[in-house]
């Protein structure tokens, strides 16, 4: 009886162990897997500290165009869905001439352990498309993008690499990017556009979001504030005020709206929007995130505007078709309501 008792305590013991092993190292994989950088990326992360300012012109009617694309969840660049995603921006493009493209966050996948996921290789994939265009573009982080083979960082400076992507953030701010694009009609001011980190997860994948931090927010306003005039502020997570704009706004008409999920569901981001909700030069708030979500409403003296998906790699409800955002500014028009025109676009 005891030989049998030993026995059983062995083959126990050996099962432990190997269930341990087989746990430890999966332990060990993921640790490397979101901590590792992937991009090979030729450019330092922290150049970005000493870009040179960023200065883009209207056409000669002040008009100034901006593409957003959004929620593109790209996995290897190569796949059916990517194809899709890759062709339809094209056909996008090639029919929308613009000033400046906006990616807003969740260029790709995020937590995705197959072994044929490939995340830089589609960030290269989409990067060399933008760049057919000859058109300034620059990149918002999303919630996804840092979760896996490389930080926010790390993307952006792979970016770096390329003619036309445009970047920038000032030490000591939380996040990657913050930067402010100044536009001119005949070398006057006539218009800013800034680019926001609005955060991700602690821990990464599983955690609950952060909002985005105060000294963002000051940031923001210090910046509106020297520059005295209309801005329109691009980010990936929406801030609970767009879910009292969706309320109690008034909806732009033939805009299509949605309301899937809470539109406030980052519940801390109404500190940001108590710290803003005052500078009458704040225009503009646009983000995506909210992949079946799509809304445009004019609240409080600004617009709140939230797009869908863009890509077909990311989830999303069956009567959503991927879109991108183009926001038309007449920046000569004092008037906050009529300045803005904002269309769906889709292949």
């Amino acid at each position: 009886m005891n030989k049998k008792k030993k026995i059983i305590t062995r083959v126990i013991a050996i099962i432990l162990t190997v269930v341990l092993l087989v746990v430890g190292s999966f332990a060990g994989y993921l640790l490397y897997r979101f901590n590792c950088d992937k991009s090979n990326a030729t450019d330092s992360y922290e150049t970005i500290y000493t870009a040179d300012k960023v200065n883009l012109s209207t056409d000669e009617n002040g008009i100034f165009k901006i593409l957003k694309i959004t929620d593109t969840h790209f996995f290897d660049g190569v796949c059916e869905s990517d194809r899709h995603t890759l062709d339809d921006l094209k056909i996008i493009l090639d029919k929308t001439p613009c000033d400046l493209i906006i990616v807003t966050g969740d260029l790709v996948d995020g937590f995705n352990l197959k072994p044929t996921y490939d995340k830089f290789g589609a960030i290269d994939l989409f990067a060399l498309l933008i760049e057919e265009y000859d058109t300034p573009w620059t990149f918002a982080p999303g919630n996804n993008d840092f979760e896996i083979d490389g930080s926010n960082e790390d993307i952006i400076a792979f970016m770096m690499q390329y003619e036309h992507f445009v970047y920038g953030n000032p030490r000591n701010i939380d996040g990657s990017m913050q930067f402010v694009i100044d536009v001119y009609n005949d070398d006057e001011l006539v218009h800013s556009v800034a680019i926001i980190d609005s955060g991700a997860r602690k821990p990464k994948a599983i955690g609950s979001y952060q909002p985005i931090s105060e000294n963002q927010a000051n940031w923001l306003n210090d910046e509106v504030n020297v520059r005295n005039v209309k801005t329109s502020v691009f980010f990936h997570m929406p801030t609970t005020a767009f879910q009292a704009a969706y309320d109690n706004g008034e909806a732009y008409e033939g805009f299509e709206m949605y309301n899937t999920y809470p539109y406030d569901e980052i519940k801390d981001d109404y500190i940001f929007d108590e710290l803003i909700k005052d500078n009458e030069n704040i225009t503009l708030l646009s983000c995506g995130h909210q992949h079946s979500n799509n809304m445009c409403s004019f609240y409080n003296g600004r617009y709140y505007q939230l797009s869908s998906v863009s890509g077909y790699s990311a989830g999303r409800n069956d009567f959503i078709i991927p879109s991108c955002t183009l926001t038309t500014i007449n920046t000569l028009d004092e008037n906050v309501k009529t300045m803005y025109t904002f269309e769906q676009i889709r292949a």
